[in-house]
């Protein structure tokens, strides 16, 4: 067994984190090995504090490693962890730090044909301007990598328009309660506390106080209302559910139409689908519960259509509650008006339920305004290497 000496720096010693990272990408590794990914994933969520900035470097360092097949081996992990490991990986790859040395082999002019690790590159920044940049909860601090994608455009290096939504319809349909909302909100302000603290400039270390006084409780009044914001996100929801129901509405059976896939229809489809696990899980909550009901009967109502049962599509009582309309009358029951009531009941059960459908029942929330993209004046060095 080999012994460490005593005058050996800590800083040579090869951390567990690096470790995975340099398995997952193994240059005898035909393909992503994405089991390893994964692994490499759960490791960083787990240990938190600075793995998240650790792990970030060193992919960006492989990411220009002389052999392109363990470089392309990289920043597919990198893909992976942007997706599996959430705000503090997100914070770490917005850095001014890894952003350059993502980029530190690009030249001042872009190539005619740009090699495939440049190309990947070029695929992530773009991926991330139009996923996390725009989709996250904390999207003002992932603002150098918009800058970085300015900047690149700027020079003369394009970017293929061919990122898959499929993120953000995960995204749209990741509704959380507000006590997940609450503890995801103290994951990251104890990540962006360690960021700024480890930056060690003045600014930031006033930041820092600040956030400490957040976390430590002393402005309760400033505390955000987690409730009303679990609420809104049910909202937009429930206006999704009557988007669907109106699209189905009016879709013209007499001429045939089809759904195809990736369309209005399955996107929004998609998203009802993708959330009603985690409303199975509030059950209990008579709001959740009602909602729902409601998007299990506007998706009955999706599958028949693309089935071709128009007589089921076109009627969005749901199942349990049609069987109503096939009593027959009362044979004891001698009165004239007895008939004429149980054969209205049906009809007004029928209009309570398409109620629930009317786009006017639900508040409809306006859509925040996007936030700017402009460049600051100034403070920004580009050249010596350096791109932000």
């Amino acid at each position: 067994m080999m012994l460490t000496s005593p005058t050996t720096s800590s800083w040579t010693r090869v951390s567990p984190v690096e470790v995975l990272i340099t398995r997952a990408c193994e240059p005898t590794l035909h393909e992503p090995n994405y089991a390893l990914h994964l692994e490499v994933a759960e490791y960083i969520n787990q240990k938190k504090a600075n793995t998240p900035r650790e792990s970030a470097m060193y992919i960006a360092k492989l990411a220009n490693h002389r052999n392109p097949h363990i470089a392309i081996l990289a920043l597919s992990l990198l893909d992976t962890l942007v997706q599996s490991c959430g705000y503090p990986f997100h914070l770490q790859i917005s850095t001014k730090e890894f952003l350059n040395e993502l980029v530190r082999r690009f030249p001042e002019r872009p190539p005619p044909f740009p090699g495939p690790v440049m190309s990947r590159i070029l695929e992530l920044i773009h991926q991330w301007k139009e996923s996390i940049c725009m989709d996250s909860r904390w999207k003002e601090d992932l603002g150098n990598i918009r800058d970085m994608h300015r900047l690149l455009q700027f020079k003369g290096y394009r970017f293929r328009d061919n990122v898959s939504r499929q993120s953000n319809l995960a995204a749209a349909a990741n509704i959380k309660s507000a006590e997940e909302l609450e503890e995801e909100d103290r994951e990251a302000q104890s990540a962006k506390l360690q960021e700024l603290i480890r930056r060690g400039t003045p600014r930031d270390l006033a930041a820092a106080q600040e956030l400490m006084k957040s976390l430590a409780g002393a402005n309760p009044e400033t505390k955000p209302d987690y409730r009303s914001q679990a609420l809104t996100e049910l909202n937009k929801l429930e206006q999704k559910v009557i988007l669907l129901n109106e699209m189905l509405d009016n879709v013209d059976t007499t001429r045939g139409e089809r759904f195809a896939k990736g369309d209005a229809y399955d996107q929004v489809s998609t998203i009802l689908a993708s959330a009603r696990p985690r409303l199975q899980k509030w059950i209990n909550d008579a709001e959740r519960r009602i909602l729902n009901r409601l998007i299990n009967t506007v998706l009955e109502r999706y599958e028949a259509f693309k089935r071709g049962d128009y007589a089921a599509a076109a009627n969005p009582i749901p199942a349990e509650l049609s069987n109503n309309n096939d009593q027959g009358l009362s044979l004891i029951d001698f009165d004239d008006s007895a008939p004429s009531n149980s054969t209205t009941q049906p009809a007004s059960t029928s209009n309570d339920l398409a109620g629930l459908f009317a786009s006017p029942s639900v508040p409809q929330i306006s859509n925040q305004s996007a936030m700017g993209l402009g460049l600051g004046g100034g403070g920004q060095q580009y050249g010596h290497g350096r791109w932000i």
